[in-house]
């Protein structure tokens, strides 16, 4: 067996744990609601994009539950990190993945997937065997706190009450299918015995002595019948703890819980949904009621979602301002809703999680008007000294003062980084607001890329930037933020390319959309932080080029520009191998 840690992964006690594992009749076996639910809470609870069911067999972990880690069923024992989490009791947590020794080669770890957290609480029996886990992953590094192991250790155990559950359902069919065939043999010696009825006195007897025997049997039967109505009851109240836990779990995360019935639309809310909503547990509050409460701008956009996850299935997760009941105050909830299928007669319905966020939607909005505000009071006295620096340099350049130029020169290009990094805060602002401008006009493609070719000769000498022949392609869009977004990726390919390399910049129709590509020669950027490159504030930080200037917010303004266009924006990038920037419009 493949072992990808370097550390011993096989408990002592190995060979009895998987006789444990397998006395519960569970292994590659088809997913099923009960621990489907359980894994897609720990994700609404933990907020992280993976969660888990795994059951670790002799050489292979397998998924009863995967939420966010596409079909995988299965993997090597020695490449699944739950391998690590069943050889000691408690939760198993690993912040910073990339950093522990043991998991430098591992494959999640180092390879494309590029996991960088994992906590994994043990699955363990009623004997002490830990038999598999409920885990949560994600790729960014987290803080994982006491309460958030015991929250786990919870979630754990529900996951064990509902093997056993299982297990027991599974037991008892089995034993009413042997009393249904001991009832079937009853029934048929009865009707052989009537047809003998009418035969000899002898066979009467002997007919009684079998009558006799069977009443003993039945009477037997009737005896284990009343000790599978036993081991039921027993059964339920483990169900009933069970649910107990659960309820446990989702109070301590401070959720909101409801469903509605997707046939009637019956509506049921939990007394924490109640509460955001300003209402008393002992109030009814209905569907429609709690619709007209959000507020009017998002009211359409929620119904439409909600009747979408009922007519198609599709699960969704949304944030929406309300106005409560009593108060009349706002609140930012995040909702997340997901349609369950019909079963044994009950209607399919429509259940979910409900958060609320206000404080992190008012610290935001804090942090943005500072930004905003300090964006401003800077933006006026930066324009004077730039008009100040620009007068100083002619006259420096008239008395042929060489050192003054070269002086004022920095001071000027300085100036000038400066107010870019200011009209990037406003842009965000407005990003972050919705009104960022876009004025359409229809152009030609090739006319831009030229544009951009000649401002590049005359700005960028220190790198030579190719630009590809572009034939005529007109598209309808704002020209001059489309012109900012190329602008930008070619500065951020100087940044981050080495001095004299060459970055290549192309344009070509392809499915009736326009894309532009810029390649550069620089350091690359590992597959682990594609998907953080266009978001606010984050910039990639390199031994190599050092601390390069600016805050990270050029390509999340691209990346708004372009979604406001309709379009698509992306890299292709391995560290060490350059990057490609693109980004598409339609035509």
């Amino acid at each position: 067996m493949e072992n990808t840690f370097g550390i011993n992964i096989i408990p002592d006690n190995d060979q009895e744990r998987v006789e444990a594992l397998k006395r519960y009749k569970i292994l590659d076996t088809p997913p099923e609601d009960a621990f489907d639910n359980v894994a897609s809470l720990a994700t609404q609870i933990f907020k992280v994009p993976i969660s888990l069911v795994s059951l670790v067999d002799a050489e292979q972990v397998y998924f009863k539950a995967n939420v966010g880690m596409g079909k995988v069923r299965t993997m090597g024992r020695g490449v699944s990190l739950c391998s690590l989490a069943v050889m000691q009791e408690g939760v198993t947590v690993f912040e910073n993945a990339k950093d522990e020794p043991c998991l430098l080669t591992n494959p999640n770890v180092a390879g494309g997937f590029g996991l960088n957290f994992y906590a994994g609480a043990p699955i363990t029996t009623f004997d002490g065997f830990r038999i598999g886990t409920l885990c949560i992953i994600d790729k960014t590094s987290r803080v994982f706190d006491e309460n958030s192991r015991k929250i786990m250790e919870s979630l754990a155990r529900i996951v064990m009450d509902e093997i056993e559950l299982r297990l027991a359902a599974i037991e008892e069919i089995a034993k009413q299918q042997d009393l249904n065939e001991e009832t079937k043999a009853v029934n048929e010696e009865l009707r052989s015995t009537n047809e003998e009825l009418f035969t000899t006195k002898q066979e009467i007897e002997t007919l009684n002595e079998v009558l006799a025997a069977n009443i003993e049997e039945i009477v037997a039967a009737n005896e284990e019948l009343k000790q599978i109505q036993n081991r039921l009851f027993v059964s339920n109240i483990e169900l009933q703890e069970s649910e107990e836990l659960k309820n446990m779990a989702i109070e301590q995360a401070e959720l909101g819980v409801w469903h509605i019935d997707a046939s009637t639309r019956e509506f049921i809310a939990s007394k924490r949904l109640k509460e955001f909503f300003g209402y008393f547990d002992h109030e009814i509050m209905e569907y429609d009621a709690a619709i007209n409460h959000i507020r009017e701008d998002f009211r359409d956009k929620v119904a439409n979602e909600v009747e979408q996850a009922i007519q198609t299935g599709k699960a969704y997760e949304i944030e929406y301002p309300i106005v409560t009941y009593r108060d009349k105050q706002q609140r930012w909830l995040r909702a997340t809703g997901k349609l369950n299928p019909a079963t044994n007669g009950r209607n399919s319905y429509l259940s979910g999680t409900i958060m609320d966020v206000t404080e992190r939607k008012e610290d935001d909005q804090r942090k943005n008007d500072f930004i905003s505000m300090v964006s401003h009071e800077l933006k006026t006295p930066l324009a004077s000294m730039i008009g100040y620096i620009q007068m100083l340099n002619s006259r420096a350049a008239k008395s042929e003062d060489d050192f003054a130029v070269g002086i004022l020169d920095k001071a000027n290009k300085q100036s000038k980084k400066m107010n870019a990094l200011i009209n990037g805060f406003l842009d965000m602002k407005r990003v972050e607001t919705g009104k960022i401008p876009i004025d359409r006009e229809i152009f030609d493609m090739a006319e831009l890329l030229k544009e951009s070719e000649e401002e590049s000769m005359a700005t960028m000498s220190s790198h030579t930037v190719v630009f590809a022949p572009v034939e005529r392609i007109m598209v309808e869009a704002d020209r001059d933020k489309i012109g900012q977004v190329i602008t930008n990726l070619i500065s951020n390919s100087v940044k981050y390319s080495p001095a004299g390399s060459t970055i290549n910049v192309a344009c070509v129709n392809t499915d009736n959309m326009a894309r532009v590509s810029v390649k550069d020669q620089g350091m690359g950027i590992s597959q682990v932080n594609h998907s953080q490159l266009f978001d606010r504030f984050y910039r990639v930080e390199s031994e190599e080029k050092g601390n390069v200037s600016g805050f990270g917010i050029g390509l999340y303004i691209c990346d708004e520009i372009i979604r406001r266009h309709h379009g698509k924006i992306w890299v292709e990038s391995e560290l060490g191998k350059g990057s490609t920037f693109h980004f598409t419009i339609p035509i």
